[in-house]
């Protein structure tokens, strides 16, 4: 598989992606750029870049063999459909990609507010509106409804407004979770050798350290075995690590079709 490359802020980037709306937040990679319900980060000190879904759906998809294969053969292969949108992922780092790509992400209303005025003004004021005529009647109706969402309950856009974005976030994206299942995946596809305790101690997965309620510690000066808290702890790490690849598979899986973030088992 070829390699990848990470990104860097990018200072001198063009912002016109700023100016549209994503279903969820998008990248921050400029260094003016305002990202309106930040999400979680996926870990503690993690880049503006990837505080987003849509950074993890290129990391998973760059994951795919048959993705890559077609990045290889210039777009012909399995993945050809979905490389006319997302293009060659292995070229260039996220930032550069976003840039070229965003698009295919951003919400594509059938009803917009002209440019130069605001939904956040006086909502007893007359608004020029924009109508994409090629849209059909459903597409407008419900783009209409949002926009007077957008007017009078701001509050309630986010979570009552439908995506009209060419691929279209799947399902709530928990970053932290997305970040290990990739640390997961790329730890046992790089080490197979390693055992999923190895794996869970390295991705720093915690889990319950106690036997009967007593720590190690308590055991010891029990006078206890410890044998037995110690099995605990390495078939529980082994149960989230096999869980977590099985996921990670999965999101990969559906990635190719365009579909993220999906997984089929758990």
């Amino acid at each position: 598989m070829q390699s990848f490359m990470e990104s860097r802020p990018d200072h001198q980037a063009s912002g016109c992606f700023s100016q549209s709306s994503f279903q969820c937040a998008p990248p921050k990679i400029l260094a003016h750029q305002k990202v309106r319900s930040a999400p979680t980060p996926p870990y503690k000190g993690a880049p503006g870049y990837k505080c987003s879904v849509y950074y993890y759906w290129w990391r998973f998809l760059q994951l795919s063999s048959n993705y890559d294969q077609t990045c290889k053969q210039g777009g012909i292969g399995p993945c050809s459909k979905l490389y006319e949108d997302f293009g060659d992922l292995y070229k260039t780092g996220f930032n550069e990609w976003w840039q070229e790509r965003w698009q295919i992400f951003a919400e594509r209303p059938a009803v917009t507010i002209a440019d130069g005025q605001s939904a956040t003004g006086d909502p007893e004021s007359l608004l020029t509106i924009q109508l994409d005529l090629s849209r059909g009647k459903d597409a407008v109706m419900r783009s209409f409804e949002a926009l007077h969402l957008q007017i009078h309950y701001p509050e309630r856009i986010a979570t009552t407004s439908r995506s009209t974005a060419r691929y279209a976030v799947f399902s709530r994206p928990i970053l932290m979770t997305l970040h290990r299942q990739l640390q997961i995946y790329r730890h046992k596809t790089r080490d197979p050798n390693a055992t999923d305790a190895e794996i869970a101690d390295r991705v720093g997965i915690t889990v319950n350290n106690r036997l009967e309620g007593l720590t190690e510690r308590q055991l010891i000066k029990a006078g206890i075995s410890t044998d037995q808290l110690h099995a605990n702890m390495r078939r529980a790490k082994n149960r989230v690590v096999q869980r977590d690849y099985r996921m990670a598979c999965s999101l990969i899986k559906n990635a190719e079709q365009g579909i993220f973030p999906k997984a089929d088992t758990r």
